[in-house]
């Protein structure tokens, strides 16, 4: 009796959900406007996981970059000896004429033409030395009563200072300097230096020019300056270029010796003359007795 009644409730259950699968296909195909009854959706809230990613310290730290240049300073060697040349004379070379002019504000001041030699007998040092031209630079001052030259080479210098005298109306040079580092032994460099001043040297009239071949001013100390081939000129200057010559004493003719020669001649001419006469008078008294 359970059974039974077990199988009915089962079948009608059956039943009833075939005829409603049947209703449900039916309202679905006659209907197109009636949309079908939602299903109420469950809860379907998604509770994400946390999901914040915690980024691991990525801060990286670089290691120390700083590069330390080893030492470069070259040591020398144990081994290694550096030497230094030793000052030593220069070749020899030939005297040359050096043309030197000093101009301020275009106005010409000064013109020299000469050879320079610097000769040295010492305790120091025994020999020349010859100033080259064309390693040479002038500088120097100019005024109206007096102007200085300074010639300047790797060597050392040479400076002239002339002076305009009004008074006795002449124009001479008053100053002579030299500066001279030089060798003349090898490893033997030694400095030279020295001046006259209050010299009344090479003197001219004013707007003229000094002329003489071969000169020497002593400087002391064993030193000399050897000019030659000069010709000096300061102030007064016309179109630029030297005035009338005035010739050095050893460059002036010396008349006495001709002078002289020409006296000696009429002399022995008058003797020659007299002794003539004398002759000629014997003669005639000899002519006068027979």
């Amino acid at each position: 009796m359970k059974y039974g009644l077990l199988l009915t409730a089962l079948f009608i259950a059956a039943t009833a959900l075939t005829s409603g699968e049947y209703t449900s296909a039916y309202m679905a195909a006659g209907s197109t406007t009636v949309a079908p009854t939602p299903t109420p959706t469950p809860n379907t809230t998604t509770h994400s996981p946390n999901t914040t990613i915690h980024n691991p310290n990525t801060t990286t730290l670089s290691p120390n970059t700083t590069t330390h240049n080893p030492n470069t300073t070259t040591t020398p060697s144990p081994n290694t000896t550096v030497t230094t040349a030793s000052p030593s004379p220069t070749p020899p070379t030939k005297m040359a004429v050096g043309h030197y002019n000093f101009t301020r504000d275009g106005k010409l001041c000064i013109m020299v033409e000469m050879a320079i030699v610097i000769r040295v007998n010492n305790t120091k040092a025994n020999g020349t030395f010859i100033v080259q031209p064309n390693q040479t630079s002038v500088d120097g001052q100019c005024g109206e009563k007096a102007s200085t030259i300074s010639i300047k080479f790797n060597e050392g210098e040479f400076t002239l200072k002339f002076i305009n005298n009004e008074k006795i109306k002449k124009v001479y040079v008053e100053y002579v300097g030299y500066d001279l580092h030089y060798a003349f032994k090898t490893g033997e460099s030694n400095t030279y230096t020295g001046n006259n001043d209050s010299l009344e040297l090479f003197s001219v009239d004013p707007g003229h020019s000094y002329s003489c071949q071969a000169e020497t001013v002593y400087m002391g100390a064993g030193v000399s300056l050897d000019l030659t081939h000069n010709k000096f000129q300061a102030f007064d200057f016309k179109n630029n270029q030297f005035g009338p010559p005035e010739l050095c004493k050893a460059d002036q003719p010396d008349y006495r010796v001709p002078i002289a020669v020409g006296i000696i001649l009429i002399i022995l001419i008058i003797i020659v003359v007299i002794a003539y006469l004398i002759s000629r008078k014997r003669r005639t008294n000899a002519y006068q007795s027979l």
